[in-house]
């Protein structure tokens, strides 16, 4: 092995050490972990002459600046993207928008118009230190929102503007560099700029959607196997990064943000449920090696000596940081934000953490250093260097004591409710679990009768609660609300069901829980309704005509409305048998489980009547799907008995492998 192949591996484990070491404390402390992270990183710098430790590699400023943007920035984008919850993302998608495009934009200009200014440094280089900087890291603050139980729309705002300003950050850094190569007038450079802007824009989209679709009809044709499924996802996230930079010449980040994204749109993914758990658990380790990496890396970097040496630049520059961060999050946002398409501001908390929260990392640390290859000058980077480590400092020290203050843990009597009648509901279960014991010859030894009064008055005080809630703080629009919340909740959990088992497809699944999904919506946020239609997306008829046309295939339409309204049927029926006895258990007033009641039995109704439909027009048709269903229902259920025999050692995998194919040749 040679010595710079050593001195990578051997960096990569004191990295992974560190990490493992820094976590714990972090929690024990209640110090943000990129906190300490940076810290341990600058104390690794600090000892090198004492104790040489082989960190060469990750020294040198071109590979430091590679293995940032080409390695550990598409992970952590990816890994973003792919578990971003797209209804709140959708929710919250016009704040976003202003923080990460327009707001990225202004920052940029402000910065680069003060800096100009106050400091030594000419206009070129203002601006690409403004574009540097645009680009926030709230690893830190997320973490510590989500311990405190801060709202998940303010959670969304802070993730999804990081997810989408890295990408425009960067795309901005890449168009000033070429501007400022090519030269000419200021108006040719702003055209030049603005064409160079979409068309990488656009690529990086076109890319990365194109390459997610192609892996998802990949997952539905090929047999399950989480290593190759988990191998094509990292093929993915790596090989729409390096297909937009070097052969479309556009955004890598952007493409596989798109791609992540795409993969996020189509949960449940078309593979199997063992497999989605392997993959998640898979990035979420990529993320946290990712994470731990660029803040290691940051305080690798840190050089005490120029620190000092640009001590006066770095502070100028942090406070025009501020004051740009504070214009954005005081001023722009509040005038075009809307949360959850509510007639109301952002909040005036959700501004304070806004501009707390806008710390930087490891895009601004990763540009700065491909900046230093290009202009050879390190005056940018040790700036970079310096705001990256006191923003993180001071503003991920403030976050936590900022965020009790302000009182912003989840209040909302909905979430309230819907945890006690989570509670409520796992507590009932046990209690039946325990029914069967109760009557054998355990009974004689006292443990399950001590169980079972153990949970008694745990049901009876959860029962009491939201009975008080229900009659004196909801009312009966409140409880009418929570009753229907309550309800497409269920059917989604039943049609997942469905999907497990092999009874309805990934597309009908997603589909249909699109639709309850824009219901929860909008009986959350206080909007109007939108129709449930049994295809959401059901065309016109000219788009009928057209993707007719196109795919000479009117029979896959017929084949997903019926199976829509076949699943329909069945959690419909689900749904009103549960609120049926909701009513009874716990004492629903007639009128409100009435209302409820009579929208799931209207879609009930509909149901059927699409299914009579669809079986007297096109009686073939309607066989073929319920066959197709039948069969997967039936190999669904001995795949998971073979499954079971795997797990207990009595099979092994090749064996069932084997077995598999020979049922699933039988049956078809």
């Amino acid at each position: 092995m040679s010595t710079s192949s050593l001195s990578v591996l051997i960096a990569f484990f004191i990295f992974l050490l560190a990490a493992v070491i820094t976590r714990p404390i972090a929690k024990a402390t209640q110090v943000p972990h990129p906190i300490l992270l940076i810290l341990t990183g600058l104390l690794l710098h600090s000892t090198q002459e004492l104790v040489p430790l082989p960190l060469g590699a990750l020294t040198t400023k071109e590979f430091a600046h590679d293995i940032i943007l080409m390695v550990l920035l598409p992970t952590l984008v990816f890994e973003t993207a792919y578990n971003m919850d797209i209804s709140k993302l959708n929710a919250n998608r016009l704040p976003i928008f202003v923080l990460a495009l327009p707001g990225v934009l202004i920052s940029t200009f402000i910065v680069a118009l003060l800096v100009a200014l106050l400091t030594p440094l000419d206009v070129s280089l203002a601006l690409l230190l403004g574009a540097i900087l645009s680009a926030t890291d709230p690893s830190a603050v997320i973490s510590a929102f989500r311990q405190l139980g801060a709202p998940k729309d303010l959670i969304m705002l802070i993730e999804g503007e990081s997810l989408f300003n890295d990408a425009t950050a960067i795309t901005l850094t890449k168009i000033l560099v070429a501007v400022f190569t090519i030269g000419g007038t200021l108006g040719s450079a702003l055209l030049y700029g603005c064409h160079l802007f979409l068309l990488t824009l656009i690529g990086g989209i076109a890319s990365g959607w194109i390459l997610a679709r192609i892996l998802l009809r990949l997952w539905k044709k090929m047999p399950d196997d989480p290593f190759l499924e988990i191998s094509l996802s990292l093929l993915l996230a790596f090989g729409s990064y390096l297909f937009a930079e070097e052969i479309l010449n556009a955004s890598g980040i952007v493409a596989t943000t798109t791609a992540g994204l795409t993969l996020a749109m189509n949960v449940p993914l078309p593979i199997s449920r063992n497999s989605q758990q392997y993959l998640n658990h898979f990035w979420s380790y990529l993320s946290f090696i990712a994470t731990a990496s660029v803040f290691l890396i940051v305080g690798l970097w840190m050089d005490l000596s120029l620190i000092w040496e640009n001590a006066g630049i770095s502070l100028v520059v942090l406070i025009i940081l501020w004051v740009s961060r504070a214009l954005i999050a005081y001023l722009l946002l509040p005038q075009v934000g809307r949360i959850q398409r509510q007639d109301k501001a952002i909040p005036i908390e959700y501004q304070h953490l806004v501009f707390v929260g806008g710390m930087r990392g490891a895009v601004t640390m990763a540009l700065a250093m491909g900046l230093v290859t290009l202009l050879g000058d390190e005056t940018l980077l040790s700036i970079a260097i310096n705001v990256v480590f006191f923003s993180t400092l001071i503003q991920g020290l403030l976050i936590k004591p900022l965020t009790s203050h302000l009182c912003l843990r989840e209040q909302d009597i909905n979430d309230n409710i819907a945890t006690a009648e989570i509670t409520l509901s796992a507590l009932r279960q046990g209690r039946q679990a325990l029914e069967p014991l109760l009557r054998t010859e355990l009974s004689t030894r006292q443990a399950p009768k001590t169980l079972s009064d153990r949970i008694e008055p745990l049901i009876k005080q959860q029962e009491k609660q939201l009975h008080h809630w229900f009659s004196a703080e909801v009312g009966p629009i409140g409880l009418w609300n929570r009753l229907m919340l309550r309800c497409s909740s269920v059917e989604i959990g039943y049609l997942y069901q469905l999907f497990d088992q092999g009874l309805i497809s990934a597309t009908v699944y997603e589909e249909l829980k699109n639709s309850l999904d824009e219901q929860m919506e909008a009986i959350r946020h206080e909007y109007t309704r939108p129709g449930f239609s049994l295809l959401p997306r059901e065309m016109s008829s000219l788009l009928h005509k057209i993707h007719t046309f196109i795919y000479k295939q009117p029979h896959r339409l017929v084949e997903q409305e019926y199976e829509m309204a076949l699943a329909r049927m069945i959690s419909c029926n689900s749904v009103l048998s549960e609120l049926k006895l909701w009513a009874e258990e716990e004492q629903i007033p007639n009128a409100v489980a009435e209302s409820v009641e009579k929208i799931w039995q209207g879609w009930l109704t509909s149901s059927e009547e699409k299914i009579r439909v669809l079986e007297s027009q096109h009686p073939d048709i309607a066989k073929k799907v319920q066959s197709k269903l039948l069969e997967n229902y039936l190999l669904t259920a001995e795949y998971e008995q073979l499954e079971q025999y795997t797990r207990q050692y009595l099979l092994s995998e090749d064996d069932a492998e084997k077995i598999k194919a020979a049922l699933k040749s039988q049956i078809k």
